[in-house]
């Protein structure tokens, strides 16, 4: 009698062992598939990842692009302005010009001898100044 239920449990042990080994190769197997589709899934985010960043590099280039065609554009634009005015200021410079010589000679036509006074004491001073250096 004693045998019996000792053999019992002998063979119950190895079914129950059986099973539990079954479990666990099929846990197994689904922590692999796991495994294996959460690679997957990293892959794809990566790549994801990836394309994100070369569409963001494109746009950081577009609007650097885009930043320098203004900066050209206003540079230009300021040149241009910067050029008028020194046409502009030469313009002026010119005509203040011609009416100090026109008015040097109108000057000189009408008191001869004070314009040569002022000439010779131009002159002097100017040697003077020259003379010290």
């Amino acid at each position: 009698m004693s045998r019996q239920p000792a053999a019992k449990l002998k063979q119950e042990s190895k079914e129950t062992a059986a099973n539990v080994k079954d479990h666990a190769a099929a846990a197994a197997d689904e922590i692999s598939d796991l495994a294996d589709l959460t690679y997957e899934e990293l892959k794809e985010q990566l790549a994801l990842v990836k394309a994100d960043l070369a569409a963001l590099s494109e746009a950081t280039k577009q609007a650097g692009f885009a930043k320098a065609q203004q900066a050209r554009a206003h540079a230009r634009r300021t040149g241009r302005r910067a050029v008028n005015m020194a046409e502009d200021g030469y313009d002026y410079a010119a005509e203040q010009l011609d009416e100090a010589l026109e008015s040097a000679e109108t000057f000189t036509k009408e008191r001869p001898a004070m314009a040569m006074g002022i000439a010779a004491g131009a002159g002097f001073l100017l040697a003077l100044a020259l003379s010290r250096r």
